[in-house]
């Protein structure tokens, strides 16, 4: 048998065993029981995926989907009148990232960890993609340190390539309403990627990171 047909049996048998779970289950579940199990290489995934469909009638992708969007509905109406945080962030196809706020000592920068899974050496918009998911990230451990239902996030970019849904759907894991997603040309986080070393994100002081509501921001 060779590889690919020996990936749909074990699919197929996968989700047939756990039929009556997953018939019932949430997408976060759904993965979850696939990371337990061993079952989430890409091809294999895309073979589950396919077998849920298959069997159930389950479009794994639709449902991840509509669940993304009621939690970002339900962060930005907590979010009504959240602190409000600005953060700068880029990544460099060749392995660094940063994401900074408006001070010097406002920085998170580094080099992505070797199974970053966003990240893929040589290409600039998925080393974008990874930064900007880290600020959604650091949003979110500053939401909680102030023990805060919600935060409310502007978030500077410069690949314009990237997508704003995903985006804000990945910050409402974290409690964070993506306000608004600006392209910048004038990206202070892309000299930070340059900058030897690195600083954790435990090392910078959160509160930094927020902005007063009635000033002007960006």
């Amino acid at each position: 048998m060779s590889d690919a047909a020996s990936e749909w049996a074990e699919a197929a048998t996968a989700v047939r065993q756990a039929r009556e779970t997953l018939e019932t289950s949430t997408a976060s579940e759904i993965r979850a029981w696939a990371e337990k199990s061993g079952l989430t290489d890409w091809s294999m995934w895309q073979k589950i995926k396919r077998e849920l469909y298959k069997q159930l009638d389950l479009d794994y992708d639709g449902l991840r989907a509509s669940e993304a969007e009621q939690v970002t509905d339900a962060v930005a109406s907590a979010a009504s009148a959240a602190p409000l945080v600005e953060l700068y962030a880029a990544g460099d196809e060749r392995g660094s990232f940063a994401v900074v706020g408006d001070g010097d000592e406002t920085a998170w920068y580094g080099t992505f960890h070797a199974k970053d899974a966003v990240f893929r050496q040589g290409d600039q918009t998925s080393a974008d993609d990874s930064a900007a998911g880290k600020a959604a990230f650091l949003a979110g451990k500053l939401r909680e340190e102030l023990d805060a239902p919600a935060i409310r996030l502007i978030l500077h970019i410069s690949n314009p390539h990237l997508d704003g849904t995903r985006l804000a759907a990945l910050a409402a894991r974290y409690g964070v309403h993506l306000e608004r997603l600006e392209i910048d040309d004038e990206n202070p986080a892309t000299v930070w990627c340059e900058v030897p070393g690195h600083r954790p994100w435990q090392a910078i002081r959160l509160s930094d990171l927020l902005v007063d509501d009635q000033a002007e921001v960006g």
